[in-house]
């Protein structure tokens, strides 16, 4: 086996074999401050002298901790001039994408330097989940673009809630990537999202530099909810199309088309590196999920393709993982893939 686990009441210790895997457990994901008490005071005296004090300091300061000197502001809070700026470079608040089949896709774009930081919710949750305004906050600090849709059948996009599954929302993905960010991403995928996310990694590994999954569950439905229900519960869903299930801590949706997709679509049954994700890949799971077991994630590090996977416990995690350590986890990972990523620019001569 590549991997031995062993646990007791205090800790939880994992002794890598073979496979190149960093594995942390994380008490408490608290960060450092990026620069000193002294060197902030000065600059809350007024706007006017902030600005001034900003742009002398910004230069003698490391990037992250010169960004974060603006003030932040909550993302369902956007100025009007800021929604306006986006809506010109090609990305804005609420726009629809057209599906080959005519569905319309309802997404937020807010466009930067590259790669795309692309975000795709849990099971049944909307792009306005728990997570988004985290997410869409630090990547406009940090000058990543960043993009969230509602899924097909889910939220203000189109499409009959019955009939969403991880073939469709995996199609119109790709159709996102290729006809509206047109440009390398950053997948972070949360719960079922993490399935999409695997999918998408496969069929266009070359637009999707990194990949961070957020208590992914690929394969979830055979292998965790199926076996758990009722036979009363699988007779209605066979009846009626779709029935409501309580899975873990939440309600959710399951339908009868989404439970038959998910069996063309499991990753985790072909054996060590049988799912050919060659890009980055770094897996966040909580030791505290009681829908999906801590342990699977060692199980789909092992069938990943790719040598570069870190998993990261959240020792006091759990499914959603939307507390603020967890935040920063998830975003410090997000930084290590997107700062992997460079392109030359063959129309600048100082590029490269």
């Amino acid at each position: 086996e590549d991997f031995a686990v062993a646990r007791d009441p205090r800790a939880l210790a994992v002794m890598p074999r073979m496979a190149p895997l960093a594995l942390c457990l994380v008490a408490s994901a608290s960060l450092a401050a990026a620069f000193t008490p002294s060197l902030v005071q000065p600059l809350r005296s007024s706007p006017s002298s902030q600005k001034a004090a900003s742009s002398a300091l910004a230069p003698m300061m490391r990037p992250a901790a010169a960004s974060r000197l603006a003030p932040l502001r909550p993302s369902s809070a956007l100025s009007l001039s800021m929604a306006a700026a986006s809506s010109e470079a090609g990305g804005g608040l609420g726009l629809t994408h057209q599906c080959a089949d005519g569905t319309k896709i309802t997404y937020d774009f807010i466009p930067a330097s590259n790669p795309t930081i692309l975000y795709l919710p849990g099971l049944g949750q909307t792009r306005y989940d728990s997570k988004f305004s985290a997410l869409q906050s630090w990547c406009k600090r940090n000058n990543y673009g960043y993009l969230v849709a509602d899924y097909y059948g889910c939220g203000q996009s189109g499409g009959d809630p019955k009939k969403g599954c991880i073939t469709r929302w995996t199609a119109d993905t790709l159709s996102i990537i290729k006809n509206v960010i047109k440009g390398p991403v950053v997948l972070c995928g949360s719960g079922v999202g993490g399935w999409v996310m695997m999918q998408v990694a496969v069929q266009n590994p070359k637009a999707v530099v990194g990949c961070v999954g957020v208590a992914a569950d690929p394969d979830f439905t055979t292998d965790l909810v199926i076996p758990s229900l009722s036979k009363e519960t699988l007779d209605k869903i066979d009846k009626d199309g779709a029935a409501e299930i309580t899975w873990g801590k939440a309600q959710y949706t399951l339908s009868k088309v989404f439970i038959d997709d998910a069996e063309k679509n499991l990753l985790m049954k072909g054996g060590p590196g049988s799912l050919k994700v060659t890009c980055p890949v770094r897996l966040v799971q909580g030791l505290g999920d009681i829908e999906i077991p801590p342990e699977r994630a060692l199980t789909l590090c092992d069938v990943l393709a790719t040598e570069d996977v870190v998993v990261t416990y959240a020792k006091f995690g759990d499914h959603v993982l939307d507390e603020d350590d967890d935040t920063r986890l998830v975003t410090s990972h997000l930084a290590d893939l997107a700062s992997q990523y460079f392109e030359f620019d063959l129309k600048s001569p100082s590029s490269g």
